[in-house]
């Protein structure tokens, strides 16, 4: 009897169970009412709040800058902290081709000092290449001489003409500004191989009164300098500049001179002035135009639309 109560208890247990599984409907949705992708995406975006959608929140403190290759840079204005944006690329930086233009120039500064007296120096010529109207390779020759009387001096000094050779580089400032008008830096090295003598030398021989004239024997000499300096470019009419720029310079070897090193130096100028300066007149023949930033390929991984 047991054994008969315990399986219809269990019978009963298995059908209420069965009976609840049929109870049980998933609902399904009508298509008709069922809204799109579209409306959903928008819904969730909607419902999502500030740096849920995948995109993280920019703080207020942070602003965009580019650094010379054109990316995206986000700087902390708080902390200082800069972070590299590698998705959204901008258009490269530098408006300007690789060859920008050539220029040519005369270096007026020793005729018209000489016209005012002085009586060293003699005229140079010199070419520069720009790239990116930013950096600018440059190359100068000239010849100078010298024949001067020092006033209350005993002797003459005489350097026949000889050329002397630069090369350098200057740096742009304005690389991104008008090119009819340029700030920068400049470096040189320059080096000249010339001649020199010392004539008429006064040689006071004391007790007696007398004096002697000698002369120095011709030396020749191999002398190379360094210059840093300050410039101003600006054009005057269509494709001619204006060129001012002011140098410190420092000899960097001479040889020894058993007479005496050289007081002037083809180039440089006078041993031991610091400082010195040039005026010039140029000719720059354009190669090539301004970047459209527009019209530039759009950086692998960047967005077309952020671009433009």
């Amino acid at each position: 009897m047991s054994y008969l109560r315990y399986f219809i208890i269990c019978l009963l247990a298995g059908l209420a169970l069965a009976s609840s599984a049929q109870r049980r409907v998933t609902p399904v949705k009508n298509p008709d009412n069922e809204p799109s992708k579209t409306e959903t995406k928008k819904s969730d975006t909607a419902t999502k709040g500030p740096g849920e959608s995948g995109v993280p929140e920019r703080p207020a403190s942070v602003v965009e800058m580019r650094d010379m290759h054109g990316h995206i840079v986000l700087v902390d204005t708080i902390s200082g902290v800069e972070y590299r944006d590698t998705i959204l690329t901008q258009a490269p930086k530098l408006i300007y081709p690789f060859a920008e233009s050539v220029s040519v120039g005369v270096n007026l500064w020793d005729p018209v000092m000489r016209a005012l007296g002085q009586k060293y120096g003699l005229i140079g010529f010199w070419g520069e290449f720009s790239i990116h109207n930013w950096f600018k390779p440059y190359v100068e020759i000239g010849f100078g001489m010298a024949d001067n009387t020092p006033k209350d001096e005993n002797y003459t000094y005489k350097s026949s003409m000889a050329p002397y050779f630069k090369l350098g580089l200057n740096y742009n400032f304005l690389y991104n500004s008008n090119p009819n008008y340029s700030v920068y830096l400049g470096l040189r090295y320059g080096m000249s191989h010339f001649n020199y003598q010392i004539d008429n030398v006064v040689v006071d021989q004391g007790y007696w009164d007398e004096n002697q004239t000698i002369n120095v024997p011709k030396q020749s000499a191999t002398v190379g300098y360094a210059e840093f300096l300050v410039g101003l470019k600006v054009m005057i009419v269509k494709n001619f500049y204006l060129g001012w720029e002011l140098k410190a310079h420092t000899l960097l070897h001479r040889g020894s001179h058993v007479n005496g090193n050289p007081w002037y130096i083809p180039g440089y100028g006078t041993d031991p002035s610091l400082f010195t300066g040039s005026f010039s007149v140029s000719y720059r023949l354009p190669l090539g135009k301004k970047v459209d930033a527009k019209s530039e390929p759009v950086p692998p991984g960047a967005d077309a639309d952020a671009v433009e």
